[in-house]
């Protein structure tokens, strides 16, 4: 028996996983089949596999992954020939610069990766993986075309099930791969549709054949850990999955319709959050105001805007700005949308009745000094919000009001009592997130800027008509021919003022603040559309379709 076996079985026996005496039944079985002894361990039921596995990454430094959540790329997979992968038992997870990712099963086996790194000339990142669950990659990655398996260890799985596994990874994939936020598949009467939302924006994708509708649902189900059989009521669900370096979290949800179940999976990509006010689109004026308002040490700062417009990206950036090791932050959401480092976060979970409401009176005995509330949605959420901030927290949170001015409307039509929210709300700030023209193919043009205001609804003096430079979007392989790559937010940020408060107190309606604010400074959103238009970062289409 090899030196290492011996060894390794010794360090079991010290770890407490094994006796003596099941160590030396072991080793007559690894010499009489040639079995590295860990496997005949597992085999036997001797120790579990999660504890081998456990055991094994941390005596010989190679991390454990998950491999049913890695979403692989096809093109990753052709740097691995079959014949290599199949015998050697290595697959390909991800590429980054110059260091490969594979999974292995054998991690006492370093010559395949070795011999890899040979063959390629990069750096390999070997991560352990259950052997079950690598014969079942195998077989998806490298199955041949009459659908026959490739690994041992899967003779008797359904021939069908790795070409489903196959295609709702392709789907994520894909999606991934073009900035995706969400992931549509809807069920028409002989047809299955599909459609990926980028950048806001719904564009038609290629879709499974409909005879897989449901194979793909319950696919999806399975990940997300919903009742399969139940097809008659919505779930709700989600998953993780890793897609290169990336670790996404996929939110599911299902309902029932005439034709199917329709699925609908957000994807979240925690790296791409931007924490920093400064990349979201602020200008360098509306920052420094902005600034000054969440550095009060107490009062309540409300984000408003529909759904899908950045407005908890734009609440997670004035935490991560406002943060301290000196202060407390707790949030409370509904769902957790991204994990901060800086902050205690939880998560409304109406079943029990743990409600915003319920969570913020739970929040208060924390001893906070920064408090985030997901959105306000009703008057007892609100009432205590605005408690929190007579009692000396920052309160930050959200409304789905359209423009600034009728935040104020919408809590007094709530039942708050005027004067606490004159004395409460230090300032709104209103917000779109407008798509951004792909700098490789944005085409030049001109117009005159009486024009370009009317045309936003914008008043203008009668000397405006010199020609200004806009640009039009035209599409390239960059941006998937959409002419449009990435989003920045388009902000109204209206800082409360003794006229504003006083309007407060009368309970004035949303156009005189409306009025009044305009009057004090405060630029509508088309207005900060237009000074995007004019930097060429957006297009006027775009501006008058999300103000």
């Amino acid at each position: 028996m090899p030196q290492e076996d011996k060894s390794l079985g010794q360090k079991l026996i010290e770890a407490g996983l094994i006796e003596k005496d099941v160590l030396e039944s072991a080793e007559l079985e690894s010499k009489r089949t040639k079995t590295p002894i860990y496997k005949v361990l597992v085999k036997s039921k001797a120790v579990p596999a999660e504890e081998m596995m456990g055991f094994l990454s941390e005596e010989l430094g190679i991390e454990v992954k998950n491999i049913e959540q890695c979403i692989i790329d096809p093109e990753i997979v052709k740097l691995i020939d079959k014949d290599f992968a199949v015998n050697k038992r290595v697959v390909p997870l991800y590429k980054t610069e110059n260091t490969l990712a594979v999974a292995i099963d054998d991690p006492l086996n370093m010559a395949s990766v070795d011999e890899l790194r040979f063959k390629l000339n990069c750096t390999i990142k070997p991560f352990l993986v259950k052997e079950e669950d690598l014969s079942e990659v195998l077989n998806n990655c490298y199955a041949s075309k009459d659908g026959q398996t490739v690994a041992a260890t899967a003779k008797d799985k359904d021939f069908d099930k790795p070409s489903i596994v196959n295609t709702v990874n392709l789907i994520i994939g894909q999606a991934i791969k073009e900035r995706a936020s969400d992931i549509h598949i809807e069920p028409k009467e002989k047809t299955l549709e599909m459609r990926f939302r980028i950048d806001g924006v719904l564009h038609i994708r290629s879709a499974p054949p409909r005879y897989l509708h449901e194979a793909v649902i319950s696919r999806i189900k399975i990940l997300s850990n919903l009742d399969i059989a139940e097809k008659r009521i919505p779930q709700d669900g989600g998953f993780k999955i890793t897609a290169g370096d990336k670790t996404i979290d996929v939110r599911v949800s299902i309902i029932p319709t005439l034709y199917g179940e329709n699925v609908v999976m957000r994807l979240l990509d925690r790296s791409a959050t931007p924490l920093n006010l400064g990349e979201i689109g602020f200008s360098e004026e509306k920052l420094s105001v902005y600034k000054e308002l969440i550095a009060s040490s107490f009062g309540i700062i409300l984000v408003t805007g529909p759904t899908g417009s950045g407005k908890t990206t734009t609440l997670y950036a004035s935490l991560n700005t406002v943060r301290s090791e000196a202060k407390n932050i707790i949030t409370i959401e509904d769902p957790v949308e991204y994990h901060l480092d800086f902050a205690q976060q939880i998560q409304v979970n109406t079943k029990v009745n743990l409600t915003f409401a319920q969570g913020l009176r739970s929040v208060l005995r924390h001893d906070p000094d920064i408090i985030m509330v997901g959105e306000i949605r009703d008057f007892e959420t609100a009432q205590i919000a605005i408690q929190s901030a007579l009692t000396g927290h920052l309160v930050f949170s959200t409304l789905h009001t359209n423009d600034a001015p009728s935040a104020i409307t919408r809590l007094l039509d709530m039942g708050i009592e005027s004067f606490l929210v004159a004395s409460c709300i230090k300032g709104v700030l209103a917000q779109r997130l407008a798509r951004t023209l792909c700098p490789e193919c944005k085409e030049e043009t001109t117009v005159k800027e009486g024009e370009l205001c009317q045309n936003l609804g914008l008043s203008y003096e009668a000397g405006q008509d010199k020609d200004v430079k806009i640009y039009k979007a035209k599409g390239c392989k960059r941006c998937m021919h959409t002419g449009f790559k990435g989003r920045l937010g388009i902000f109204e940020l209206m800082q409360m003022t003794p006229k504003l408060n006083m309007l407060t107190l009368s309970k004035a309606s949303a156009d005189e603040i409306r009025k009044a604010a305009y009057e004090g400074g405060m630029a509508a959103l088309r207005q900060d559309g237009l000074s995007k238009i004019l930097q060429g970062l957006t297009t006027v289409e775009e501006v008058l379709r999300i103000a």
